[in-house]
């Protein structure tokens, strides 16, 4: 029987040996975080249901070799950003073009695409206001460059170290912190009078 508070650690020990239970509770445990990334990089609901599982797979045929220098949600995170960059340069060669819809926002009742602003009264208009925001947020972040939007993404929105972005991103934290910076520059033009 598993215990509910078991750490990350016991529970990959216990995938890596085989117990299938063990990589569901994973799974069950970090596939909120790991659908947000995919959204919030992706702009797209359904396509972010489908990077999401396709991280998984990945993690479990990988996690055998997964030794522990990072943590397990660093990366998870990793294959998503992998799996979202590979996704939108199909996109590219495809010609798809990748734009928030005004008509079809996404769904800010969700909590994996949700932004919290600051305000929690239950106030319907405040209510109205927040989702509103969470909308414009979510169009600003698809008009950023995918680099932009990693940074965005992993640090302001997921809470990221600037150490653990610079592990999934595979560059060092003084440039994670100068692009952060141009990031957050570029998406206050894309909010500028929105907001």
């Amino acid at each position: 029987m598993s215990n509910p508070v078991e750490d990350d650690a016991a529970l990959i020990e216990r995938a890596q040996a085989g117990e299938l239970g063990a990589f569901d509770a994973l799974v069950r445990r970090h596939q909120t975080q790991v659908f947000a990334v995919a959204l919030r990089m992706l702009g797209d609901r359904d396509e972010a249901q489908e990077i999401a599982q396709d991280a998984f797979v990945r993690a479990y045929r990988g996690l055998s070799a997964f030794r522990r220098e990072a943590k397990l949600s660093t990366w998870l995170v990793s294959i998503t950003m992998n799996l979202c960059r590979n996704r939108r340069r199909w996109w590219a060669r495809r010609k798809r073009f990748i734009a928030a819809s005004l008509d079809a926002a996404p769904d800010p009742d969700q909590e994996a695409s949700r932004i919290d602003v600051a305000d929690p009264s239950p106030d319907p208009s405040a209510i109205v206001e927040r989702k509103d925001q969470a909308r414009l947020v979510l169009e600003a972040l698809q008009g950023l460059s995918a680099s932009e939007r990693a940074i965005v993404v992993l640090r302001d929105l997921e809470g990221h170290s600037y150490e653990e972005i610079a592990q999934v991103l595979r560059c060092q934290v003084g440039t994670v912190k100068s692009r952060l910076n141009r990031a957050r520059w570029q998406l206050r033009a894309l909010l500028d009078g929105k907001l």
